[in-house]
């Protein structure tokens, strides 16, 4: 990282990097937010609050205002079309890929990804092209984008996706009003369709749906917006090399080609002066020679 991004600013992300090999993991229980923040992936300085205000960012502005396009899309596909869905599409409604986040979410939570960690689905991005394009055109700052689903009469348990950097932002796609929530620490919100919500995940959050439909949104996590670009640019290029950690190796053959230099041949203390003797006796001989070669030239 050092080496490649050649700034100040990526000390925050290296700290953080060295933290999550050591598997530290970062808890404070906030007493202002009574709650806790957990993390593995800590990146410090980082602005804390429960709920963040989408429509600060135009990006979401803009993304509420094109909610209609999404949610005909969903509803068409994933709701009407759900039988080729199935069929043609990439890991359709799996749950959590982890065990902790599988067991914090239950069964009740399933999810079908667009983006994963800024690497689009090559499958899914073309059964939902009007989504996909809408979060490329209007410079979403994703880092994950998937629909989530949650059944009915179900909860989702207190617990942390143990990640700072990154903020989780959902839009209301088909919901049953006045029966869905999420709490994060002290503080609570229903999602409404076509409507954004934002909120850190890092800290101790758990959700319900009392109805007895499901529930849809279009789940976003979104970069810290207090992040400076280069450490944006180098959390990416840790999650590329976890994908493909040859990469690295290539990148150091580029910038520092003496580290991947072959190594000289080490002499020891006898071979040296075993060397230096054998000289010295030679250019002795040579002037013995020397002396007693005749003057004359027959």
């Amino acid at each position: 990282l050092k080496k490649q991004f050649k700034s100040k600013k990526m000390r925050r992300v290296i700290d953080s990097w060295r933290r999550m090999d050591r598997d530290e993991l970062y808890s404070k229980h906030l007493e202002d937010l009574d709650t806790v923040q957990e993390c593995n992936s800590y990146i410090q300085g980082l602005k804390v609050k429960t709920f963040w205000d989408p429509y600060d960012y135009e990006w979401a502005r803009a993304l509420r205002d094109n909610a209609k396009t999404i949610q005909d899309e969903f509803q068409r596909v994933a709701i009407e079309g759900s039988s080729e869905l199935n069929e043609k599409g990439n890991n359709v409604w799996v749950t959590a890929a982890n065990s902790t986040s599988a067991q914090a979410y239950g069964p009740s939570w399933k999810t079908l990804a667009l983006m994963d960690r800024c690497v689009w689905d090559p499958i899914n991005v073309h059964l939902f092209p009007e989504t996909t394009r809408l979060l490329r055109e209007l410079d979403v700052p994703c880092i994950e984008a998937f629909f989530a689903r949650m059944l009915p009469e179900s909860k989702i348990n207190a617990h942390s996706d143990y990640c700072n950097f990154a903020l989780t932002s959902h839009l209301g796609l088909d919901i049953p009003e006045g029966q869905c929530s999420i709490t994060v620490g002290k503080d609570t919100r229903e999602w409404r369709n076509g409507e954004m919500l934002m909120f850190d995940t890092s800290l101790m959050h758990a959700a319900e749906n009392t109805a007895d439909r499901m529930r849809y949104i279009l789940m976003l996590r979104v970069w810290h917006p207090e992040l400076a670009p280069e450490e944006v640019e180098g959390i990416k290029y840790i999650f590329a090399a976890l994908e493909e950690p040859e990469i690295v190796e290539q990148d150091l053959r580029q910038l520092s080609p003496e580290l991947f230099a072959p190594a000289p041949t080490p002499r020891g203390p006898a071979d040296f002066n075993e060397g230096s003797a054998a000289n010295r006796a030679d250019r002795r001989r040579a002037k013995k020679g020397s002396k007693a070669r005749p003057a004359g030239g027959g």
